[in-house]
């Protein structure tokens, strides 16, 4: 039992050390240069990556605008932290999870209601695609019709995601590092019941996985430190969105908790270089959706089932960040990122994750 949480803890234990580490490497270099609070500092904002939204606060009534692009790819099966093949879940189930690709299309408005404090809101457009590999042994349950030789099916879902509220705030008086406190809320504006082609028809509602919101209000507590010294930034982050209800549809996402750290290097004028680590849990769906019966009792697939939920992913990242310095440009900024997990221990079985890509484009008004 204690196995499948050892290598996220320690991998967590690491990265704090070594945070700690550079902390104090750092803190000594600006004691021994005699620097000033801020005088020996880039811009942390230019500097931190793309997969990080809490580093940063805005200056009084400044606002800024941002889109972010983010897709993650799915292949392939896990149970706890050990592949499964098809074969072996067509011994059990009529079907198989094969590839999957979840596309988010996020918007953020943030603004500055005083120097220490700022405001955020973000909404989303998500689409969701999952093949399903069906077992060539089993006739087609439930009266479902595909082409003659066609052994996949395909899902696909599509619809507004939850909108996060926050405010910021950031708790240092230091130009050259912050420290953030963010608190916000989720509000359940992403569908729980959109339907789609399932294994029961056309029409029917989709499984856990390919659904767009939650269907539950949330309380996101987060706490953010950067620090930056001449070309160099690192920090670390911590939160988590809590469920708060059960949703319509009569389940309850398991609570999602993450830890990460980073550190990035100003490499020219226009742009700097990133490294990220972050570990992710999230716990397993509690209830279950009563139009997902059918499927379960036939054992169609394993989406199906909500004790098919929740697991351990630790993955790696790297980034890169670029901003202009000619004015008409400075206020844009264009953030990248990849990443790859390299360590997962899911429940149940589950789709593996393959890979994520962020990319964001900011714009800030003075």
């Amino acid at each position: 039992m204690l196995a499948k949480y050892f290598w996220p803890v320690a991998v967590a234990v690491l990265l704090g050390n070594a945070a700690t580490a550079l902390a104090q490497q750092v803190d000594t270099s600006l004691q021994q240069s005699g620097c000033a609070a801020g005088c020996c500092c880039s811009s942390g904002i230019f500097m931190t990556p793309a997969g990080i939204t809490t580093e940063h606060i805005h200056k009084k009534h400044e606002w800024m605008v941002s889109y972010t692009f983010m897709s993650q790819t799915y292949g392939g099966n896990m149970a706890g932290d050990s592949k499964v093949t098809d074969n072996a879940l067509f011994k059990t189930y009529s079907a198989a999870p094969g590839t999957m690709l979840m596309d988010m299309h996020m918007f953020m408005l943030m603004y500055g209601l005083t120097d220490r404090l700022t405001l955020m809101a973000m909404a989303g457009f998500g689409t969701c695609v999952m093949n399903m590999n069906m077992d060539p042994g089993m006739p087609m349950p439930m009266g479902m019709n595909m082409p003659m030789g066609t052994m996949q099916m395909q899902m696909n879902s599509a619809g507004m995601t939850d909108t996060r509220v926050s405010a910021l705030y950031n708790f240092s008086k230091r130009s050259y590092h912050r420290f953030i406190g963010s608190l916000g809320i989720s509000i359940p504006t992403g569908t729980v019941e959109g339907t789609g082609t399932t294994m029961l028809g056309d029409n029917t509602r989709m499984p856990y996985g390919m659904q767009m919101g939650s269907g539950s209000f949330e309380v996101l507590p987060e706490l953010t430190y950067v620090h930056n010294y001449m070309k160099y930034s690192y920090g670390g982050t911590v939160g988590g969105d809590i469920r708060m209800n059960y949703n319509p549809a009569g389940y309850k996402l398991g609570n999602y908790y993450h830890l990460g750290v980073w550190a990035s290097r100003k490499v020219a004028s226009f742009i700097s270089v990133s490294l990220r680590a972050d570990a992710a849990h999230m716990g397993t769906i509690s209830g279950s959706d009563a139009t997902q019966l059918p499927l379960v009792e036939a054992k169609s697939d394993p989406t199906v089932f909500a004790s098919n939920s929740g697991g351990t992913v630790v993955g790696t990242y790297i980034g890169a960040n670029f901003q202009l310095s000619k004015p008409t440009w400075s206020k844009f900024r264009l953030l990248a990122e990849y990443g790859v997990p390299v360590y997962q221990n899911l429940d149940g079985i589950q789709p593996a994750q393959k890979a994520i890509i962020n990319a964001t484009l900011q714009y800030s008004i003075h």
